[in-house]
């Protein structure tokens, strides 16, 4: 089942789009050190050539611009372009739903019209997230329309009553994340997805382990890591060798990294090797990596957007450059 939204064809070459996209490449952020130390980030951005104007500067607005420049690419690409990066754009609307399950279980059901409006989920999961049910409603007409694409989808119902919205959320990354490994994939889109997994496993292990949780982590079979590694870390409770694990994936020289360091390095580590294969020429290269700095450049704004008050060196530490 189609779970994106189905649109017309126009039939645009690979070769159209990409040279759009490296026009708008060129409008991405690259002076964060630069940008760290302004004043009103917005501004200056608004100021350089082919400035950009942010009407909403929260963390929220800063996301739905985003979705935005997804909906604009997604539009733009053929049928052939749009089969490949499907399970991308899937993945990424996960946290359109984490964001109306929120205001559904806070009483505010119909408040993400605006940012379904924008989505790229098909009218039917549309209908289940802005209707006026309750939360477990919702959950349950989620699973009755996710368990059509996959059965790895089932038990959000059961899960939600167990955990609430945080095991809900686990489970639908999981499950996607699973499923997607699972389907046939462009060899640059399964190597991102599989970075994504051993990225998320790894911050699973070193999180449970440095904070001394209580919880074992369920780990997502499909990466390159091997599972025998990260259970015998897990069994021997062994955090130096956690650690050891992440400062190899991630480039970190700390002997003993911190959480943050942690999941930034990871970050970092993906986007070395995606840019390999942006300038490498391919299409779906290029598209992949300009699809990833622009989720990358949201997630920096939004980090300059709430550490405004805080020390220059606080939030540069938190950046992914």
């Amino acid at each position: 089942m189609e779970l994106l939204l189905g649109t017309e064809d126009r039939g645009y070459p690979t070769e159209y789009l990409v040279s759009r996209i490296r026009g708008r490449r060129s409008r991405l952020v690259s002076d964060w050190g630069r940008l760290v130390y302004e004043s009103n980030v917005f501004e200056y951005l608004g100021s350089r050539k082919n400035g950009r104007v942010f009407r909403d500067r929260s963390a929220e607005g800063i996301w739905r611009e985003l979705m935005r420049e997804y909906r604009w690419v997604y539009l733009q690409m053929n049928a052939g372009l749009r089969r490949i990066f499907e399970p991308y754009f899937l993945y990424t609307e996960l946290r359109t739903l984490f964001i109306c399950l929120r205001q559904v279980n806070a009483g505010k059901a119909g408040a993400g019209e605006e940012l379904l409006e924008i989505s790229l989920l098909n009218n039917e999961l549309k209908g289940v997230l802005n209707g006026r049910a309750g939360v477990e409603a919702v959950v349950a007409g989620l699973e009755r329309i996710l368990v059509q694409r996959s059965r790895l989808f089932a038990g959000l119902p059961r899960v939600f009553g167990e955990q609430g919205l945080r095991g809900v959320e686990q489970h639908l990354v999981d499950a996607c994340l699973s499923m997607v490994l699972h389907e046939r994939l462009h060899a640059l889109l399964r190597q991102f997805f599989a970075m994504l997994i051993d990225s998320r496993n790894l911050m699973a292990v070193f999180k449970y382990l440095r904070q001394g949780l209580t919880k074992t982590p369920a780990l997502i079979k499909g990466g390159a890591l091997s599972m025998d590694r990260l259970i015998d870390i897990l069994t021997r409770q062994d955090l130096a060798g956690a650690a050891a694990l992440v400062r190899e994936h991630a480039g970190i020289r700390a002997e003993s990294p911190d959480l943050t360091q942690a999941e930034i390095g990871l970050y970092r580590s993906i986007s070395r090797t995606l840019r390999k294969g942006g300038s490498a020429g391919t299409g779906v290269g290029l598209i992949l990596d300009y699809l990833w700095r622009c989720s990358i450049e949201a997630m920096n704004l939004g980090v300059l957007a709430h550490g405004r008050d805080l020390e220059r060196e606080l939030v540069s530490a938190e950046l992914v450059v």
